[in-house]
């Protein structure tokens, strides 16, 4: 019993898998936008993160400008607090409170970007109604997604290995910084703060992050303590031989749907006491293939 546990515990974690192209059905996976892809290298290894420019326009094209000026060459990630968040950057998002407290240079500033008023033609597979903390919730290209009462609204939600903007006190005060989401779905974050992107390929290397000092809201009291972002580039920035090939999983077909009604009545004799038919978007994991 404890193998057979620890299999299926390998089983849901586990969102990437390294296959010959030949094994895989590509009608159920898609190919994304190379120049929606950030490649985010640690010295523990490399993070593949898609960006989201529908639902984070202004977001997006802030930070491929700041990626391809390496403005993030050499910075770290000085606030991380297990179990929720590893933010990096410069730390000029992080309000002290203070009346000191400066933004160096005001033109980066980012209104948020918290919903659509519309997807248009783009598909809104349905997980869960009523949500939590929305009318209901679905998958938007492999993004969890939430939606309001006739769908008048619909905003990205704060799944485990999302990436958002951090901003200070203010709403509209967003800059340079960004976080990742390492621990539990921080829900009441969404329409908080803005998501620009996931984590795709590289959620291992996302939690080796080193933790911050809990004393100190998860920041580091010395910077040599932190994890040091070595590179960020933009995938269609790279030669063709420097790119990785990766398909994501289609959130759009029969299968996914299948996919989610299997997750939704847990079929399998593990489960010999069933556990109440409720599936909640952050924990349906969205598989990525490495070619």
């Amino acid at each position: 019993m404890v193998i057979k546990l620890n299999k299926l515990i390998i089983l849901l974690l586990c969102l990437c898998f390294s296959v010959n192209a030949a094994e895989v059905n590509k009608s159920l996976y898609r190919t994304p936008n190379t120049d929606n892809l950030l490649y985010l290298e640690l010295n523990t290894g490399l993070i593949i993160i898609e960006l989201n420019p529908l639902f984070a326009p202004k977001h997006v094209a802030q930070i491929k400008k700041l990626v391809r000026a390496n403005f993030y060459h050499g910075l770290s990630f000085y606030r991380v607090i297990d179990g929720f968040v590893a933010q990096a950057g410069t730390s000029i998002d992080e309000d002290d409170g203070s009346e000191n407290f400066k933004i160096s240079d005001k033109s980066l500033q980012l209104k948020l970007e918290p919903w659509l008023s519309s997807i248009g033609n783009k598909t809104f597979t349905l997980v869960q109604s009523p949500d939590l903390f929305a009318s209901q919730t679905g998958f938007i290209e492999g993004f969890g997604a939430a939606q309001s009462s006739g769908s008048l609204q619909t905003w990205l939600t704060h799944c485990p290995g999302v990436v958002g903007m951090s901003r200070n006190k203010e709403p509209n005060t967003a800059t340079t910084d960004f976080y990742i989401v390492i621990g539990q779905a921080p829900r009441y974050l969404d329409r908080i703060t803005t998501i620009f992107g996931r984590v795709i390929l590289g959620m291992d290397i996302v939690q080796k992050i080193n933790r911050g000092d809990k004393n100190n809201n998860g920041v580091f009291d010395y910077a040599n303590n932190a994890t040091v972002i070595k590179s960020m580039v933009i995938a269609s920035d790279l030669p063709i031989n420097k790119q990785y090939r990766v398909l994501i999983e289609r959130t759009d077909t029969v299968a996914f749907k299948k996919k989610l009604h299997t997750r939704l009545v847990r079929p399998d004799n593990f489960f010999y006491r069933k556990p109440p038919q409720v599936l909640d978007v952050c924990q349906v994991p969205i598989m990525t293939i490495l070619l």
